[in-house]
């Protein structure tokens, strides 16, 4: 058989193969799920969100949900209905890794905390579902976009970020994904002595009103029913009414899901951030 037939017949073994199939990945964080359809992968099941299910893209509706549940996260049974092969978590639901992996799945933790470690997590989201090349393309893509909404950034106000759990006022530290969102977007973080490792301490009216912040911005944290009522309270606090941001209005409320868990599109919500909250700073 000559050299141009054997070629020939390569060819069209490798035309007639059937193309690698894609894992069947369960994504319990918005974040993976997110990161795994734009790589091309969509999760046989997602994990139940803050907010619901319209935090993920409108291309994962019709995916079904697991809720999920402190310690272990999903119901081991309902979860292995998927038989699903990888299951992307985060360090939240880390409780329940091992259970996973005795039912023979791979589990990988990934859950950025900072706008820096998308990136990192994007790449390693890659490595373990085998689309490094298309994990390093978006993970260069959405660096270079984060610097791009970032450009221009010249004042930095002083800002506190509240996670309000019911009427409890906490302070979005650094090491929290809401306080890197904003202290990235040209905020400069109130936060200076206050410690956590979730990046959350609880504070007083009192300590935001000796701060004294130029710009107030209330992230409510609640049932779905009571986040409007929250909403109007953190807006209208008449504890805080002696600070710089109640005399200047520059109290703002953040009903959505960007401040409180981290999306590949990061990039979108810096500028959200300085158009809504920064902005003629």
């Amino acid at each position: 058989m000559n050299r141009l037939v054997v070629a020939l017949l390569l060819a069209l073994l490798a035309f007639a193969a059937p193309a690698q199939a894609a894992p069947r990945v369960a994504a319990l964080t918005p974040f993976s799920a997110s990161t795994i359809t734009r790589l091309g992968v969509r999760p046989v099941v997602l994990g139940q969100t803050l907010g619901g299910t319209d935090q993920y893209l409108a291309s994962l509706r019709g995916v079904p949900v697991l809720t999920l549940t402190h310690p272990l996260g999903p119901n081991m049974e309902q979860l292995a209905t998927y038989n699903p092969s990888i299951v992307l978590s985060s360090k939240t639901w880390q409780r329940g890794s091992a259970p996973m992996r005795r039912l023979g799945m791979k589990v990988y933790e990934s859950d950025p905390t900072s706008v820096a470690a998308v990136g990192r997590e994007t790449r390693a989201i890659g490595k373990v579902l085998g689309r490094t090349r298309a994990a390093n393309a978006l993970a260069t893509k959405i660096e270079n976009d984060v610097r791009a909404a970032q450009r221009g950034i010249k004042r930095r106000p002083r800002v506190l970020v509240i996670l309000g759990v019911g009427r409890t006022p906490h302070a979005m530290l650094a090491n929290s994904w809401g306080g890197d969102v904003v202290a990235k977007a040209g905020g400069q973080l109130l936060t200076a002595g206050l410690r956590s490792p979730s990046g959350i301490a609880r504070i007083s009216d009192e300590i935001v009103v000796k701060r004294n912040p130029d710009i107030i911005i209330a992230v409510p944290h609640g049932s779905p029913g009571a986040i409007n009522k929250l909403a109007a309270y953190y807006q209208n606090n008449p504890s805080w009414r002696n600070t710089r941001a109640v005399k200047n209005k520059r109290v703002y409320v953040a009903t959505g899901n960007q401040l409180l868990q981290p999306y590949p599109g990061v990039a979108a919500t810096i500028r959200s951030v300085r158009a809504k909250f920064l902005k003629n700073y």
